[in-house]
């Protein structure tokens, strides 16, 4: 791996060898969406598979070997899941089941966002997906026509099973996937260097002087007899660094801080929406806001109709208006 973050020069992504592994996938993502023969099938499952196993094996190869090897283990175990898993999404003849794997889409996604080391990230696709995914499968349950029993899928409408146009979608995803191949390749090495670890350290210091309650929990846990703020002092001791990790000068000596005291991820990502987004964070939240207010609002009208009165909005005659005039009668 080079310090820009791409792959040195000669090795598997400077050639021709991650675009064939992109047109052998959507070749067979082809042959699994287009109606045809079971044979057809399991030679698009077969091809995906070893598509699959190729780029694994491929991939083992290039990994720098200062990683540490459980992070790819888990790395391979959630990309496998994501990616069978969308192949099973539009695959599936059965709706229902289609977006149960796009959950595990979901979720797996989300463990590559840990990997990253970015909480806010995973558990943001988790809570958004969520409700996302509870009114898409009402409106699955609503709009696709379902068979009268499991084992007759043949009753629903063709365009519930099969794909209609698989061929446009395989090239668009095709395209897809060799852009980001190409600006996986060419696009790296022009991005500034990663940020090195001095400024990080420097960054989340900076950040635990402006925490007062967390400041104050990390020195008290160093030290429970030192009061805190010093008293005469005319601004909070600064965060400093060393070869042995963060400390903070007082009293004329250095007190050493735990780590587990410093800003986690999500608190940055929160301080960075507060003090750099005020505005865009105030328009989301007004935004919410009168989504909420409007389903409150649509619930509240709904339920003071009845429902004869809602039949009869339609054009339909009243249910209970008829029994009630059969049982006076």
């Amino acid at each position: 791996m080079s310090p820009t973050g791409g792959f040195p020069p000669g090795d598997w992504m400077d050639g021709l060898d991650p675009y064939i592994a992109c047109l052998a996938g959507s070749l067979a993502l082809y042959l699994l969406l287009r109606r045809g023969p079971l044979a057809m099938k399991l030679i698009g499952v077969l091809l995906g598979l070893g598509t699959m196993g190729w780029l694994v094996v491929i991939c083992s190869e290039v990994v720098p070997g200062e990683v540490d090897p459980t992070r790819n283990i888990l790395f391979l175990i959630f990309a496998t899941i994501a990616v069978s898993a969308a192949v099973r999404m539009i695959t599936h003849a059965r709706p229902v089941y289609a977006a149960l794997y796009f959950v595990m889409v979901v979720m797996s996604s989300a463990g590559l966002f840990l990997l990253l080391e970015a909480e806010f990230m995973a558990f943001a696709l988790i809570i958004v997906y969520a409700g996302a995914i509870l009114i898409t499968y009402m409106f699955v349950l609503m709009l696709a026509q379902q068979a009268s029993e499991a084992e007759q899928v043949d009753e629903t409408p063709l365009y519930d099973r099969v794909a209609r146009e698989p061929g446009a979608a395989v090239i668009v995803g095709l395209i897809l996937a060799g852009t980001m191949v190409t600006a996986s390749t060419t696009g790296l090495s022009q991005l500034p260097p990663p940020v090195e670890p001095a400024a990080m350290n420097t960054a989340s210091g900076e950040l635990l002087e402006r925490l007062p309650g967390q400041y104050r929990e990390a020195v008290h846990a160093a030290d429970p007899e030192l009061t805190w703020p010093p008293a005469g002092a005319e601004a909070v001791p600064p965060v400093q660094w060393d070869e042995d990790g963060p400390y903070v000068h007082v009293d004329g000596r250095d007190l050493r801080i735990d780590t587990e005291y410093l800003p986690s991820n999500t608190q940055h990502v929160g301080w960075s929406l507060v003090a750099s987004f005020p505005a865009s964070l105030e328009v989301a939240g007004v935004i919410l806001l009168l989504a909420m207010f409007g389903a409150v609002v649509l619930a509240r009208r709904q339920a003071e109709h009845s429902e004869d009165e809602l039949r009869m909005d339609a054009g339909l005659k009243p249910v209970h208006g008829i029994v009630d005039e059969e049982e006076s009668a």
